[in-house]
C-alpha cells in the first residue's frame, strides 16, 4: 500500500483560544483570616517579538449571602473570558458567620483589586482596563465597589497606594436595596411566627430551623450586640441608596431572573431605573422564567456578558 492519508492542521504559536489557571494566589498580607483568589489567565503572555502582553482583567465575586464564597464555582464559564483574551481572577472574602459583618465583604473585595493593580506587570493585567461582575451577594459587592471607588472608609492598608476604582460593573441577581429586604424578611419571619401554630409538630420545627437561620444570617451581616439590626449600617451596604446626584458611576449591567425567589427581580429593576435617571450608562436583561441561579444561566447569558465587557475593556 502505498497510501497513508495524513491530515494536516495549522500550529498555533501564538496559543490563542487557550487559558491557563494560577491557583491560590494570597491578595492579603493579615497574620490572620488570609484570603486566595484564582487567576485565569490567556495562554500567551508574550507576543511575537518577545513583548509581555497585558490583557484586560475582570474580577468575579461569587454569591454566598456573605459568608465564605466558592472560588471554584463559575470556573469552567469564566474560562470562556480567559480564552478569549482576559485575566480572570475569582476572589473570596471574609465569612459573615465568623464574626466579619459588613463591610468586611466590600473591604476584601476592593483589597483584591488593589492586590491585582500592585501585581499587573507579573500577572499580565493591564491596570487601566479591570471591571467587575458578581452574582447575588457578589453583585451587592460589585454595585458597591462601583459606587464607592477609591472611598478611603472601605480602603485598608494593604496595597493601599492603588485604586479600586473598576471600568464597568455587571450584576447578576443581586440585592440592591437591602433596606427593602430586610423589611421583607421581617415580615416573612412575622409571617412564619403567626403561621406555626397551624402546623403539624414536625412541621413547625421546620419552620422554627428556617427562621432561626434568617435571623442569624441577618444578625451576621448587619447585626448589633444587642441582636438588633443596625439599620444605618443596612442603608450603607444598600447601593440603592448609595447613588448620589453629581456624582459619576461606571456603566453597569445587570441581569435578574424574572421568577427569582431568592431576591425579588423588582430589587434589579428599580435598581436599573435609578442609574438611567441619574444619568449612568445602564442596561437590563431579564431572564424569562429564571429563577435564582437555577434556571437562570444558559450561553446566551454569557454571550451578553462578554459583549459587554469587550465594550467596556
Amino acid at each position: 500500500m502505498d497510501n497513508y492519508p495524513i491530515r494536516q492542521i495549522a500550529g498555533n504559536p501564538s496559543q490563542d483560544g487557550f487559558a491557563r489557571m494560577l491557583p491560590n494566589i494570597c491578595f492579603t498580607d493579615r497574620a490572620n483570616d488570609p484570603l486566595y483568589m484564582q487567576i485565569l489567565q490567556p495562554w500567551s503572555l508574550s507576543d511575537s517579538d518577545g513583548r509581555e502582553r497585558l490583557y484586560p482583567t475582570l474580577v468575579f465575586v461569587q454569591g454566598s449571602a456573605w459568608t465564605f464564597p466558592d472560588v471554584y464555582f463559575e470556573l469552567p464559564q469564566l474560562s470562556q473570558l480567559a480564552r478569549q483574551g482576559y485575566v480572570v481572577a475569582t476572589i473570596t472574602h471574609r465569612n459573615s458567620e465568623d464574626g466579619h459583618r459588613a463591610p468586611a465583604y466590600l473591604e476584601d473585595v476592593k483589597t483584591a483589586i488593589r492586590f491585582l493593580r500592585a501585581h499587573a506587570k507579573s500577572l499580565h493585567i493591564d491596570p487601566e482596563r479591570l471591571g467587575i461582575w458578581g452574582t447575588s451577594s457578589g453583585a451587592n459587592a460589585a454595585l458597591l465597589v462601583g459606587l464607592t471607588g477609591d472611598d478611603p472608609k472601605y480602603k485598608t492598608k494593604e496595597w493601599a497606594e492603588e485604586s479600586d476604582s473598576v471600568n464597568y460593573v455587571i450584576d447578576c441577581f443581586g440585592p440592591a436595596d437591602t433596606v427593602h429586604l430586610l423589611e421583607s424578611l421581617e415580615k416573612t419571619l412575622q409571617e412564619i411566627k403567626v403561621s406555626l401554630s397551624c402546623l403539624s409538630a414536625e412541621n413547625q420545627q421546620i419552620q422554627k430551623q428556617i427562621l432561626a437561620a434568617l435571623q442569624t444570617d441577618m444578625q451576621n451581616f448587619v447585626g448589633l450586640p444587642d441582636g438588633s439590626m443596625d439599620l444605618e449600617l443596612v442603608r450603607e451596604m444598600s447601593p440603592m441608596h448609595r447613588i448620589e446626584p453629581g456624582k459619576t458611576y461606571p456603566p453597569v449591567l445587570i441581569l435578574h431572573g424574572d421568577q427569582d425567589e431568592e431576591v425579588a427581580f423588582d430589587q434589579s429593576l428599580n435598581l436599573y431605573k435609578a442609574f438611567v435617571d441619574h444619568g449612568t450608562k445602564a442596561e437590563m436583561i431579564a431572564v424569562t422564567g429564571g429563577n435564582h441561579e437555577a434556571g437562570f444561566w444558559s450561553q446566551e447569558v454569557l454571550t451578553a456578558i462578554g459583549d459587554f465587557i469587550a465594550r467596556y475593556s
